[in-house]
């Protein structure tokens, strides 16, 4: 909806979340019908906004239509004038056209009830072309999700969210002049209404007082205004987090899933690089930054701006100690540093919010960068630090979510000190103190940059958990208390535990299970991937074997099995080991495990509850356990 209103659809990419919105349906989250009317109700009411918008600033504007030279208002003139009421559907496709389109249909004087004729038929065939648009996209994901190298997850995920940033940047930066001209013909044609007349005559101390709410003459208008209102938004949106980490036990699941998979998919590569770029979210990057910036501020006897550093930094910093101090949620033992603080919320994620955002302010008001870069450039920074800390498992993903909002709470505290503030007289400076003023703060970013190359914590030394001697290994889930069902990434349950086995080591129990036409699941390669999309992309048999891994008392699976069976069939017998860390009285291994007929990809995409054993299955199992039990490896089913 809010992309076809014409103020804000330069920051909502609408159509990605509808493409979003799709995937989701194909995943079965959402029921695509539903879905339909949902964009199309949406987008509809969007759309009336801002021809209701177009009725209100032809009344409001005065002096010439500046933003009738805009590229986005001229496309839209020219689409309307080209293709009539047609030109509704066509605009919903191209971004913020879909707010402009209405706004010049009603600028140009289209009726009322022709329009909402137009507008009711084009949002239904926009919702149900976009959404299945996504829903394709889901089954091309689905594919990508089976087994994707970490190097192409990690580029994929790169490139997806500096994408949306900057689509973000590049309607900002082209439409913001444009917008606030609407914005300002809008609210004189809002404020010349019968209605709002009526109520100026009656109350004129109150229409007063919120006309003063949105004056651009002095701090307390629109300034303190939007940055109360975004103050509120991120306290709510923070007391919602906390609610989730306090009381959802699936967010936490998720949160360990996520750091065992990420554990598992570890890259020297890209260790080396987020390694670097955590420390300058770190106290390496941070103080000396800190340090230049102070005494650049002070040569430069801009105190107003310093009081926002450091109340912005210092107050963070508080915040998130007493924060850590009262959660005292553990690290994860696989954290590829050692950091013995507490993990929630993330110190390096409200950092990079709320100092490097600051810092990225200061560029913005002393002229440095133009508004649009150093929002963008904040935002990067703040993304790959979080990113850095999730991927090395210093933090779990709720940490560093948690982490931003703490971060941008102090970030607006101090940005709405530097603007209270930036009225007071200013000196004027000269040629060398400007001179100095970048050289201290060059210093001081050479400073972070060298220390955060150099300088990190000790390495972290994954401790394996510690195994235990049972003397009844086939009973290990009944007599340790061990968990009788596997999962998936999310935490919510995938399949009963359906194998106990005892072997002396996983390549003992290959030898064996190859017996039987048992195919060891090979680590996935990016051919393999390759060759998996394009075959279901084109509905060839997918590669075999290709096994999804679960989860088992919150660990990736040990090793995987495919069964050796025709390539057109859908369903195939999968096979999941995991140690159980139990060991028997003469050292041999205890393993549990699953074995499930399924679809390769489909039932990580549609299946929500966990899966029975069928026939096949059963059968599977019975011709399973008697040639392990044959072979000298006691195995049951619980």
């Amino acid at each position: 909806m809010l992309e076809a209103v014409v103020l804000t659809g330069v920051l909502v990419p609408g159509a990605v979340a509808v493409l979003t919105a799709g995937i989701l349906a194909q995943l079965g989250v959402a029921d695509f019908s539903d879905l339909v009317w949902f964009v199309a109700v949406g987008t509809f009411v969007g759309s009336g906004i801002s021809f209701y918008l177009g009725r209100l600033s032809q009344q409001g504007a005065t002096g010439g239509l500046r933003f009738g030279g805009s590229r986005h208002a001229v496309a839209a003139d020219r689409l309307l004038q080209r293709y009539g009421g047609f030109a509704v559907l066509l605009g919903r496709f191209f971004g913020p056209l879909s707010g402009f389109v209405p706004f010049s249909a009603a600028m140009g004087g289209m009726g009322l009830g022709k329009f909402i004729a137009l507008n009711a038929a084009s949002a239904a065939v926009y919702a149900v072309i976009l959404l299945a648009l996504g829903y394709v996209c889901g089954i091309a994901l689905g594919t990508m999700a089976a087994a994707a190298p970490h190097l192409f997850v990690f580029a994929l995920v790169v490139l997806v969210a500096f994408g949306v940033l900057l689509l973000i940047w590049y309607r900002v930066s082209m439409l913001a002049p444009t917008l606030f001209d609407i914005a300002k013909s809008v609210g004189k044609g809002f404020l010349q209404t019968p209605l709002v007349r009526r109520l100026a005559d009656r109350h004129p101390r109150l229409v007063g007082f919120f006309a003063a709410r949105f004056g651009t003459d002095q701090f307390l208008g629109l300034t303190a205004t939007m940055l109360g209102a975004l103050l509120v938004y991120v306290g709510v949106a923070y007391a919602e987090s906390v609610y989730h980490f306090m009381g959802a036990q699936g967010n936490v699941a998720s949160d360990t899933h996520l750091a065992n998979l990420l554990f598992a998919m570890r890259d020297e590569r890209l260790i080396a690089v987020l390694a670097w770029i955590t420390d300058i979210g770190g106290r390496h990057g941070i103080l000396p930054l800190l340090g230049g910036a102070t005494v650049m501020l002070l040569i430069l006897r801009r105190y107003d701006l310093l009081g926002g550093l450091w109340i912005t930094a210092v107050g963070n910093q508080i915040t998130v100690t007493l924060l850590k101090s009262f959660f005292s949620r553990p690290r994860s033992t696989l954290g590829y540093f050692v950091e013995t603080s507490g993990s929630f919320p993330s110190g390096h994620a409200a950092a990079s919010v709320a100092v490097w955002g600051m810092l990225f302010y200061l560029a913005w008001q002393l002229r440095v960068l133009r508004a649009d870069i150093a929002a963008f450039a904040a935002v990067a920074v703040a993304f790959l630090i979080g990113f850095s800390r999730v991927y090395l498992v210093e933090h779990y993903l709720s940490d560093v979510l948690n982490g931003y909002l703490v971060g941008g709470i102090w970030l607006i505290l101090g940005i709405a000190l530097c603007e209270w503030r930036r009225a007071a007289p200013k000196r004027n400076t000269t040629p060398l103190r400007r001179g100095l003023a970048v050289a201290c703060f060059s210093v001081g970013a050479f400073t972070s940059g060298y220390l955060a190359s150099t300088t990190s914590n000790p390495l972290g030394e994954t401790t394996a958990r510690m195994t235990q001697i049972t003397a009844e290994p086939l009973k290990v889930l009944d007599s340790a208390g061990l968990p009788e069902m596997t999962e998936v990434l999310s935490g919510a349950p995938r399949q009963r535990v359906n194998l106990i086995l005892t072997a002396q080591d996983a390549s003992a129990l290959t030898d064996t299970v190859q017996k039987l036409g048992w195919q060891p699941a090979p680590n996935p390669t990016l051919g393999m991937l390759a060759r998996a999309f394009f075959d279901d992309w084109t509905g060839r048999p997918l590669p075999q074997p290709l096994v999804i891994p679960t989860f088992w008392d919150s660990r990736l699976m040990t090793i995987g099995y495919a069964h050796a069976v025709d390539p057109a069939e859908d369903e195939r017998l999968h096979l999941r080991i995991w140690d159980s860390l139990f060991r028997t009285r003469d050292g041999q291994t205890v393993f549990v495990g699953t074995m499930t007929e399924e679809d390769p990809l489909a039932w990580a995409l549609d299946e929500t509850e966990p899966v029975d054993m069928g026939p096949r299955t059963r059968a599977g199992l019975q011709e399973l356990t008697d040639t392990l039990n044959n072979a000298g490896l006691p195995a049951t089913r619980p």
